[in-house]
């Protein structure tokens, strides 16, 4: 089977390869001691649009900053899991900035609302995320983390999350059931996987790997960029296109780290333009998405699409999570978020 480490760079993606001598060793251009050094954590694997989007980030802020800020890149969870380097974040330990999933800042950081978008079946479309994340979530997600220690700088991409299994598709739930699947750090992909009556263990990105080897669980479910990018997705041989679950990533910083930042005046210069790096980072995972689902035929996973009627006892098994989460995570967010989009779909 095809190795990740020759499967991203066949997508023009090489040149973020550049990334394997920054992760531990400070750059050799510096010229003059850095007023700050922003140490950033991240479960993205090398040769990725993350890794590609992180190294411009890093490129543009030393030099409009004048080498008054250092930015060091620490990729593929060489930091540790993104719950634990979420945790480190906000107690200042080693890491002052990183990009993670919403589910893993949701609960390293003890912010509940950050489920939301999570929720399975709550999206339809790119255009909807868009829409409610940008317009609805952002602002009262902001203070919600603020409060917690963090400052969300931009939204960023993970994706659309769908079912990798090992000896049959989930394209029912019988299938998905004869699975034992790994489920993310969090308290609604959890509620998710009890709902649909699947046995599921929670496992850390560090370990999901070897436990898929050694069969101490079977399945898993993740976005096609990250099976592939991770390499998880090689002991799988069903890959069935649930798009159960949409989930975004957050680049985050440390609040305090954030407010020294404002004090020196060099808030606003490392920040950059919020919305062109959001859709900056939306368009590069988006734009592989077809090409890197067609490579999995030549690697021996097979791909099933599931239509509507299939799909159907997974959404009506899942609505219990909503029911359940919607008051631990705010009702009037909850309420506000089915609003929006009631109201984009009726245009």
């Amino acid at each position: 089977m095809q190795t990740t480490s020759r499967l991203i760079p066949t997508l023009a993606l090489g040149g973020a390869l550049a990334f394997a001598g920054v992760m531990l060793a400070p750059d050799q251009a510096d010229t003059q001691e850095p007023q700050f050094t922003i140490n950033f954590g991240t479960a993205a694997p090398e040769g990725t649009p993350w890794a590609a989007q992180l190294q411009d980030i890093k490129n543009r802020v030393e030099k409009d900053t004048a080498g008054k800020v250092k930015v060091r890149l620490f990729l593929s969870s060489v930091m540790g899991g993104e719950v634990e380097m979420t945790q480190d974040i906000v107690s200042g330990g080693r890491l002052q900035a990183g990009g993670f999933s919403t589910a893993a800042v949701a609960t390293g950081a003890n912010v509940p609302a950050l489920q939301l978008p999570e929720l399975p079946f709550l999206f339809r479309s790119n255009e909807e995320v868009d829409h409610v994340l940008d317009t609805v979530l952002y602002e009262p997600m902001k203070k919600k983390l603020k409060r917690r220690g963090l400052y969300l700088a931009y939204w960023a991409e993970n994706g659309w999350r769908s079912f990798y299994t090992k000896t049959q598709d989930a394209t029912t739930l019988e299938g998905l059931r004869a699975h034992k699947m790994r489920v993310q750090e969090s308290e609604v992909h959890k509620a998710m996987y009890k709902a649909l009556g699947v046995q599921a263990v929670p496992i850390g990105t560090t370990e999901v790997l070897d436990a898929l080897n050694r069969g101490t669980v079977d399945g898993f479910d993740n976005t096609t960029l990250f099976g592939q990018a991770s390499g998880w997705f090689e002991p799988t041989k069903f890959y069935t296109l649930s798009k159960h679950i949409y989930q975004p990533a957050a680049i985050v910083y440390s609040r305090d780290f954030w407010t020294a930042l404002e004090e020196a005046g060099l808030d606003q210069t490392v920040l950059g333009d919020r919305q062109k790096e959001t859709e900056k980072g939306r368009a590069g995972v988006r734009a592989l998405e077809g090409e890197l689902v067609a490579l999995f035929g030549d690697m021996g996973v097979s791909v099933v699409t599931p239509t509507q009627d299939q799909l159907k006892p997974f959404v009506d098994a899942t609505k219990s999570v909503h029911d359940e989460f919607k008051d631990q995570i705010g009702a009037d967010l909850y309420d506000s978020t089915q609003a929006a989009l009631t109201a984009f779909r009726a245009k």
